[in-house]
């Protein structure tokens, strides 16, 4: 297993260097962050989440590069690629348009869309008013309900919805720091809270971790849609390099028998 450590942006720096400055044999820095049930780093499933499982496939599949894995905050990372240092996010969402900043590998793996994490004694109450799936943009025109958040985060397609009708009011809520999906889902079950918007993998990792049922419910405006992942390197020659030699080996990593367990734990659709 390589060694993973939270380091101070100091003392990142000297491992990232541009592709003029790299001698000798290939090597990879994958970035990660604390976001389980995509990367776990402790309790019961420490190592064990989707993307942890899909970087130790990638390495086993690359024996010829050299790696390492550094724990990151999401805002470093893109610090990190404007100044093309040297690094690879493998678990990025894809995207059919060309990137500024990054080089992305060809699809490697999908998982089901958000949708609204709640109690389980609202989801007749939201139904029957919203339609199920629910109507996103009816649900939050009547803002009767409170929205938390971890600080941050975005929802895509759905974020001019939440823009226009929730963020900056009284039901909206940002949560901080490493335990802020924990801490929001208890906030939900204690009634604090009404719902959030995410992965149904985070609503499993909460169950599993914390032994209370939450309840899923698709949302009108993803209806139908997965999300497909990929890997992000670096926009420049070694990263262009880097991501050919990582096209190379989807097919092997994709049949990683330790991946293939992840998936099955963490992203069955509801």
């Amino acid at each position: 297993m390589i060694k993973k450590g939270l380091l101070s942006l100091a003392l990142l720096l000297p491992l990232f260097g541009s592709a003029s400055e790299r001698t000798g044999d290939h090597e990879i820095t994958w970035a990660a962050n604390i976001s389980p049930p995509f990367h776990i780093v402790t309790g019961p499933f420490a190592q064990q989440g989707v993307c942890d499982a899909f970087v130790n496939a990638l390495i086993d599949a690359m024996p010829e590069s050299e790696h390492k894995i550094e724990y990151l905050p999401q805002m470093r990372i893109g610090m990190l690629w404007e100044q093309e240092k040297n690094l690879c996010y493998p678990c990025m969402i894809h995207r059919q348009e060309e990137q500024s900043l990054i080089e992305y590998s060809d699809p490697t793996y999908a998982y089901p869309s958000h949708g609204i994490i709640t109690r389980p004694e609202l989801v007749g109450e939201l139904t029957s008013k919203y339609g199920n799936p629910v109507d996103l943009k009816a649900m939050l025109s009547d803002q009767s309900y409170r929205f938390g958040q971890p600080v941050g985060r975005l929802y895509g397609k759905l974020q001019p919805i939440l823009d226009e009708h929730l963020i900056g009011t009284s039901k909206h809520t940002d949560l901080s720091g490493e335990t802020a999906n924990t801490s929001m889902m208890s906030m939900i079950l204690g009634s604090r809270l009404d719902f959030t918007i995410d992965y149904p993998m985070l609503k499993r990792f909460y169950e599993e971790t914390e032994g209370r049922a939450l309840a899923f419910i698709p949302i009108a405006q993803l209806a139908g849609e997965e999300i497909i992942g990929a890997v992000a390197c670096t926009r420049n020659s070694w990263g262009a390099d880097t991501i050919e030699r990582i096209n190379q080996i989807i097919p092997a990593v994709q049949n990683n028998p330790k991946f293939q367990q992840a998936q099955q734990t963490w992203l069955q659709p509801e």
